[in-house]
Formats: C-alpha cells, structure tokens, sequence
C-alpha cells in the first residue's frame, strides 16, 4: 500500500463552463480555482470530500478532475503509481482487497473527517466466454469479478457508515448499456462478454438495493450506464474494431465527467435509485439520458 499528496499539471480539458478557461491559453491544474475580479470561482461541489476508484487514467481521472475543479477535496485510487499525478490523497491499491479499501476509506477519513461522494468507478473488461478453457475461466473470474463487482461492494459498506453520521452522500456505480440501453435499442452487448456482463448486472442489483435502504438516510445511490468510451480498456478490447470513424463517435471521458458533476450538483434532493444512460450517438446530457424504466426504485 502507497500514497502520496501530490499536483501535476496535465492537458485532460474540463467540461462544461471552464472551456473558454482553456480557449484563452491558460494552464489548468485539477483542484486548484482561478480568479474573476480579484475574487474566487466557487464550485459546486466546494468542501465535499470525494472517493474515486480507478483513478489513474480514462474515466476515473476525468472524474477526478472534474469534480476537483468544482472544489472537492479528492481521495484516488488505482493500482498504477500513476494514480499518484492527480491532485489530492491518492493511494495504490486493489478495490478487491479488504484492506487495500479500509486503509483509502481511513486514510480519507484522517485527512478530512468525512466522505461525502463514491465513485465505483474501477473495472476491468476483456472477452470471455463459456467455451474458454477451464482455468483460464476461473483467473478471469476472480479478475472481472474482484474488480468490477467485489471492489464496489466492499467500498460502499466501508463508506456508508461515515456517509450516515455526515447526515448523507451519493454513491456512484459505474454500469453499462448493456444493462440500460438506448431508447428503440434491444440489443444488449454481444457474445463473449459473459463475465463483464454478470458483473455489470450485479452492479444494477447493488445500485437498486443500496438506493431504497439508504433513501432515509440521505443517501442517493445511482449509476451510470456508459457507452463505448475513448479509454485505454475500450481501445484495447475492441481491437482492430477501433477504427478511427468508430472511435469518433464514442463518448470522451469530459462528457461523462461533465454529467457526473451534473448529478452530483442535484443536492440531497436529487434524483436516486436511476440508471443513467450514456449512449454513443446522442446528446450528454442528465435530460436526455433518462428514459421510462431508468428508475429503478420509486
């Protein structure tokens, strides 16, 4: 187990209103605010203290950055030393591990007394299927399932009980259309995919059961359901797939990221128990990405 406080300039663009930040040249360190007249830009999320799992790169680090600008102190967490370039506690750790997960819950708990924020974002994909051979399937399944579906469960029981004495908190779980697709679309994932999948349909179940117990506690639980996103796991699954016509079209981690500030924004009275849906091909947004059947508590 490692960590390290650490800031890093990189080029990762913001979303949303700090774009024309960026159109004017200037350099934007995560976490850090900038000046307008003499005074501070306040965010959104100012003084809340958020987890991030899978941090080092692609989504997890659009997160955290994202929700850093915004004026969250951000807690992350990757298995790569290169967790350690985002600004804030960042820890090398296995979500898989119990006591990888207590030692970043603790940590965070030590450095600011409060978790306010979850994102179960770390996961793993790669094709498998029912016809693989015999061990192989089973390193494949303590894998998938460790990370994407063990990792969630384990940080959302270390975190809840911090999130109950703080009056409250939102949980994240990263899913995918497979599970929520887009309106008219039936179709969902393809072959080989048995154990993301399974993972990714146990991540519903978690986000459905922990959204109704958690609702008189303040506790929002949601997940969003991505499509096929400009990520090195993405890339590297869809191979030869990924050409550059297919690649333009899919999601790019600063618009998941600019919705996942969005939702956060919403306040204890927001929305919970949703999946939200981030479909190739249409608008990013919390509107357009909820359709009948998204809720799945009432």
């Amino acid at each position: 187990m490692a960590w390290k406080r650490s800031g890093v300039q990189f080029p990762l663009a913001p979303p949303g209103r700090l774009a024309r930040y960026f159109a004017r040249g200037r350099t934007w360190r995560p976490g850090a605010r900038g000046d307008r007249k003499g005074g501070t830009i306040s965010g959104r999320l100012d003084g809340q203290v958020a987890i991030v799992t899978g941090a080092a790169g692609g989504l997890g680090r659009a997160f955290a950055t994202a929700m850093g600008v915004e004026g969250a102190h951000i807690v992350a967490c990757d298995r790569k030393e290169a967790v350690h370039e985002i600004e804030g506690l960042t820890y090398v750790a296995d979500v898989g591990e119990s006591d990888d997960v207590r030692a970043v819950v603790d940590g965070a708990i030590s450095a600011h007394g409060r978790i306010d924020i979850l994102i179960n974002n770390a996961g793993v994909g790669f094709a498998t299927g029912p016809h693989d051979d015999w061990d192989k399937a089973l390193a494949d399944y303590a894998e998938v399932m460790d990370t994407n579906t063990k990792g969630p469960f384990l940080f959302g029981r270390a975190v809840v009980p911090f999130m109950i004495e703080g009056g409250g908190g939102h949980i994240v779980n990263i899913g995918t259309d497979h599970v929520f697709p887009e309106p008219g679309l039936d179709v969902r994932g393809h072959g080989r995919m048995d154990l993301y999948n399974a993972s990714k349909w146990a991540i519903n179940g978690l986000t459905l059961d922990w959204s109704i117990s958690l609702r008189e506690h303040n506790i929002r639980v949601n997940s969003l359901c991505m499509g096929a996103t400009v990520t090195e796991m993405t890339l590297t699954w869809m191979g030869d797939r990924a050409t550059e016509s297919a690649i333009n079209e899919w999601i790019q981690p600063a618009q998941a990221a600019a919705l996942l500030v969005e939702l956060l924004s919403e306040g204890p009275d927001g929305r919970t128990g949703q999946n939200i849906g981030l479909w190739v091909g249409r608008p990013i947004s919390i509107e357009d990405s909820t359709h009948a059947g998204a809720r799945l508590t009432q």
